[in-house]
């Protein structure tokens, strides 16, 4: 039973392991798809003719820390742009590009087709055909670029650091765990020399074959996912990236089409000392547990004929013995928290990687389509009095996409820091006030009146700088959209929901239509309201701040009669 129960838990850990590296690829794919898209012209895979993207793609790989290496290649394997991310973090564009048409990267993707994407295997990054040091682990990423007449460019490659991605998989392993290519070769490892020893000259290079041959032919066939060897205990399942990334969506009724033959084996391993010092200490706790029940029922058995105290204290015997089976019935329920919540915490950030790109994809298309017909136009001009004419429309554009890149760049900031976003304690009082004074000239008490009730709860542990921008916002909101034809009231107050606490702010102001806009109302640059300044981005910001901390909010609103919000706080003291 014990090895039953381990298994189970073991093979649901590298199930989530597998889907963490699913999630962590897909956005990945959203990139090449995007760079594939872009619109890149001739003059682009021309060094001399191409300085113009220094400011466009730089801007972007800023956001992205994900990008090491960003290049074009031409149709015979020279780089003509290419843009590197240095140690310490800044992009800087490389002036002394390379040959790679003899890089094994390069000549797998020169058939690659219209939308076709293709992931290299985890390897270490060279430079002119030397390892850099010290080691980069990362994947690259090829997407065929083509023009508006269907004309093959070349390529786009896109080197993404795998090191991050590798620390998250060699996170919180209590046993054993190692990753293998499908090779064999040691790609994560708790000894770390035998990681990326089949790239490092001086290293002698490890296989799991070599050091496990009677296990290779077992372990290796599909149905096998546990295996007991010697006493040792061996936990096994597959990732073929072709298999799961096949149905990564990019757009509407459009999924991804990958090729790669990269198929990675997640293991975990507990050898037999592990295992048997758990089943003596299961052994000697039921044994010690029962040899103490048996005392304490002779004992009390004897005492029993005595008094009536004897009975009491038989009983209290029995309830430690049932609470200790409880605290072990709690113990497994609290592991199955742990993971259901490292679940929830998955799903949400995919949700807002797929958020973010969908942006990308979709509000920087119209902009930058408008942009090319704009230069397009600018070509064709017959004279400057023409070209002129253009400029306050190409001034208004790349105003728009400058404006849409700093709004990006805010939301990118706020999922990077969840990690190092400071909790303090928080008196709301104080908090309230601060934001009120920002609008002390509009919150006069005749025109608009806030009414507070903290009964319920008055402090919280959240980020300070987070939980000021949300109310800011929400106030802001309430003042903007009251209703002109009665006096205005903010209504904020506390209270206890379902164990958890929850900030409510309400107003009696114009209200919105959730019939028509619920599913838009926390999305960028969606406004309800004619007539009224604003960009669509506070709320957006708003449920982002939230969610990076495990709150949620949630709207109800009726058009003429108010909004109201309500801010749910998750196991906050």
């Amino acid at each position: 039973m014990e090895h039953e129960k381990l298994i189970s838990l073991q093979q649901e850990e590298l199930s989530n392991k597998k889907q963490l590296i699913v999630e962590l690829l897909k956005p990945m794919i959203a990139n090449l798809y995007y760079w594939e898209q872009y619109g890149f012209s001739e003059s682009d895979f021309d060094p001399d003719k191409n300085a113009h993207l220094d400011e466009k793609i730089g801007d972007f790989v800023i956001g992205m820390d994900s990008y090491n290496q960003f290049r074009l290649i031409d149709l015979s394997g020279k780089e003509v742009y290419r843009i590197n991310r240095q140690d310490n973090g800044k992009i800087v564009k490389s002036l002394a590009l390379q040959d790679k048409s003899n890089r094994n990267y390069y000549q797998e993707t020169t058939d690659l087709n219209k939308s076709q994407i293709y992931l290299s295997p985890l390897n270490l990054n060279q430079e002119n055909g030397i390892l850099e040091f010290p080691y980069k682990p990362m994947i690259r990423g090829v997407a065929p670029i083509f023009d508006a007449q269907g004309t093959k460019l070349g390529t786009v490659v896109i080197n993404f650091s795998a090191e991050r991605f590798l620390e998250l998989l060699k996170k919180d392993n209590h046993y054993s765990f190692m990753l293998l290519d499908r090779f064999g070769n040691y790609l994560v490892s708790k000894d770390s020399i035998k990681e990326f020893s089949h790239l490092i000259p001086s290293s002698r290079d490890i296989t799991f074959q070599e050091e496990y041959p009677e296990l290779v032919d077992t372990l290796g066939r599909a149905e096998t996912t546990s295996l007991l060897h010697k006493g040792d205990l061996w936990i096994k399942t597959e990732l073929d990236f072709k298999t799961e990334l096949a149905q990564t969506p990019l757009v509407q009724h459009r999924f991804a089409d990958i090729e790669t033959d990269n198929k990675w084996v997640l293991l975990k391993h507990l050898d037999s000392h592990t295992l048997n010092a758990r089943l003596k200490s299961e052994i000697f706790s039921i044994f010690l547990i029962n040899l103490v029940a048996i005392a304490v029922i002779l004992c009390l058995s004897y005492l029993e004929a005595k008094s009536d105290t004897s009975k009491k204290k038989y009983m209290q015997a029995l309830e430690v013995i049932n609470k200790e089976l409880e605290s072990k019935s709690t113990e497994l329920e609290n592991k199955n928290n742990a993971l259901a919540a490292i679940q929830n915490k998955l799903e949400l950030r995919n949700a807002q990687l797929m958020e973010y790109n969908n942006i990308v994809a979709h509000n920087l298309r119209a902009p930058t389509t408008s942009v090319s017909a704009l230069v397009s136009m600018l070509k064709e001009a017959k004279d400057y009095e023409e070209a002129e004419s253009y400029f306050p429309k190409l001034q208004k554009v790349t105003h728009a996409i400058n404006t849409l890149v700093d709004d990006l760049l805010v939301y990118v900031r706020i999922l990077n820091d969840d990690d190092q976003v400071k909790l303090e304690n928080i008196a709301l009082g104080p908090l309230l006030e601060a934001t009120m004074d920002l609008y002390v000239e509009t919150l006069d008490k005749e025109t608009i009146e806030v009414k507070t009730d903290f009964t319920a709860w008055n402090q919280i542990k959240f980020s300070k700088i987070y939980l000021q921008s949300v109310m800011q916002n929400l106030i802001s909101n309430a003042i903007k959209y009251r209703d002109p034809n009665k006096r205005s009231v903010i209504v904020i107050r506390t209270l206890w929901e379902n164990d958890k606490k929850v900030l409510v702010v309400e107003d009696n102001g114009v209200g919105v239509d959730l019939n028509r806009y619920g599913n838009d109302i926390f999305k960028l640059y969606k406004r309800f309201h004619r007539g009224l300044s604003g960009k669509g981005m506070g709320l957006f910001l708003v449920k982002t701040q939230l969610e990076s901390l495990n709150a949620n909010i949630e709207v109800n609103s009726e058009l003429g009669k108010g909004t109201t919000f309500k801010i749910i706080f998750d196991s906050y003291e």
